[in-house]
Parts: structure tokens; sequence; C-alpha cells
């Protein structure tokens, strides 16, 4: 029986930022609109082809695009490694006895040219090898694995950065992949694997 354990250590959303990114959307005030200058005109976004289908599996290096926030991304999961057993449990104490921890290293591409600033990336976590998740759920990071926010320019085609989420599975589960599982992928999450 697998029991899911769940610890956090801080949050994804950087502190200074927290008002602005946590939950996907700004709360109370909107944020202030630029106008437009004379002569100046901001590109409609692209509805991008090739949206991946629920269930996708892919392997690790290739590209899922998917809609997300109010526009659309493609991820890219780069690589799923073990990471430092020794640094993860002096950070979270005895929360991390029996687990080992991984880094879940991927690329975000924005393809629909939507203002996607300033925003936690989307939870893409290990994978065991039957696809399911690990059963655990960290919101916290070690030194060598720190999510980032979408950098301020993440608001045109093509706009692309590098991020680490951090994630952990019992030390007898195998960890294949990657999974994403959010929105419409909630019951049939895509799936990178080796």
């Amino acid at each position: 029986m697998r029991f899911r354990r769940t610890f956090t250590i801080g949050t994804l959303c950087l502190p200074l930022l927290a008002t602005l990114a946590c939950g996907g959307s700004t709360g109370g005030a909107a944020a202030p609109q630029s106008s437009t200058v004379a002569g100046t005109s901001k590109a409609a976004p692209v509805v991008p082809a090739g949206v991946a289908a629920p269930g996708t599996k892919l392997k690790l290096g290739e590209r899922a695009v998917i809609p997300w926030q109010d526009g659309s991304v493609a991820i890219t999961v780069t690589s799923v490694e073990p990471g430092d057993v020794a640094g993860f449990r002096q950070k979270f104490g005895e929360n991390a006895e029996g687990l080992q921890p991984y880094y879940v290293r991927f690329t975000l591409e924005n393809v629909g040219g939507t203002d996607l600033s300033i925003k936690n990336p989307p939870l893409v976590r290990a994978a065991l090898a039957d696809g399911s998740g690990t059963g655990t759920f960290i919101t916290g990071s070690v030194e060598a694995c720190e999510p980032k926010l979408t950098p301020s320019t993440f608001t045109t085609v093509g706009a692309k950065f590098d991020t680490c989420i951090l994630d952990a599975a019992d030390n007898e589960d195998k960890v294949a992949g990657a999974r994403y599982s959010s929105g419409q992928y909630d019951d049939k999450p895509l799936l990178w694997t080796r």
C-alpha cells in the first residue's frame, strides 16, 4: 500500500513575487495595462497546432504543446536524475527518511505569444515505471534544483527558459521518467520516459 507523503519547506513562489505568481492568477487589483504607442501594435496570440492529447507518451527530450494559463506552452523534459540524498536529508530532516530525491529538469517555451511572465511553471513531476506518480509531494527545493518563475520576457512566441522541480520517491520505487497531470491531463497524464 502506498502512502502519500507531503512536506513543505518554503514554497515554489519567490517571496517578493508571491502575490503576483502564486495560484496562477492575480487577485484583487488588476495589473496596470500598458498603453499602445502610436505606430506599434501587439501581436495577436497564436493558437498552436499539435496540442498533445491526454495520455500522450513521449521520450525524454521530446516536446509536448499544452494549453496553460491563458496561453499555450511547449514542455520538453530534458532529464530526471537522482539527487543528492545527504543534502536532501539535511534540508528536510526526518521527513526525508526512506526517500530518494529526483531533479526533474525541463525547458518551457511560449508557443502562443500570450504574456505568461512571472508565473510558477507547470508542475512536471517524477513518474514511476507504470506511469503513476511517486506519492510524495514536496513544496521546496535544494540548491541543485531551484524552481524559477517564468521570466519577465516570457511574453512572445519562442521565448524559452529552463527550470527544475524537486521530487522524491520511496527508496524501493523505480522512477522511470516524468509526468504532467494538470487540467485536461488530470485523468490521462502526459508521460516522458527514457
